[in-house]
């Protein structure tokens, strides 16, 4: 069965996205109006959006897929998780809060927030035939 889960976007993070691609679209409509300019500012602002809400969680079998758009992919065995705990680190991960939860596997780590996080790692838990530390 395939479960997916889409990251949880915090408010203030779309009001910076819009504050930032706004001002330059206002600045350019209120003076010497360029349908160049526009088009390309509009552009990223459009193509920003549709990053952030293209984060997704995919649990299927024993596999977890992290997506980002196509900038990233990660599939991990659910089986190789040993530890799942809070994060509030800035560092720059598949997720669009800074309320995060931080997977560890084998030597490696991701940083990510689905918007349902408790189903999440239950299911998570459920899944892996050994023991995950869970601190959420």
């Amino acid at each position: 069965m395939k479960q997916v889960y889409r990251s949880k976007i915090d408010i203030w993070l779309l009001i910076l996205i819009l504050a930032a691609w706004g001002i330059p679209l206002t600045f350019i409509v209120w003076n010497e109006f360029s349908a160049m300019k526009f088009s390309v500012v509009l552009f990223m602002l459009v193509l920003t959006l549709a990053l952030l809400f293209s984060i997704k969680y995919t649990i299927e079998g024993k596999t977890l897929r992290v997506d980002y758009s196509f900038f990233y992919s990660e599939r991990i065995n659910i089986d190789e998780i040993t530890e799942i705990v809070n994060t509030h680190t800035f560092l720059s991960a598949p997720a669009a809060s800074l309320d995060r939860i931080e997977i560890t596997y084998g030597k490696n780590c991701v940083v990510l927030f689905p918007k349902d996080k408790q189903k999440f790692v239950k299911q998570l838990c459920d899944i892996s035939a050994n023991h995950i530390r869970v601190n959420i």
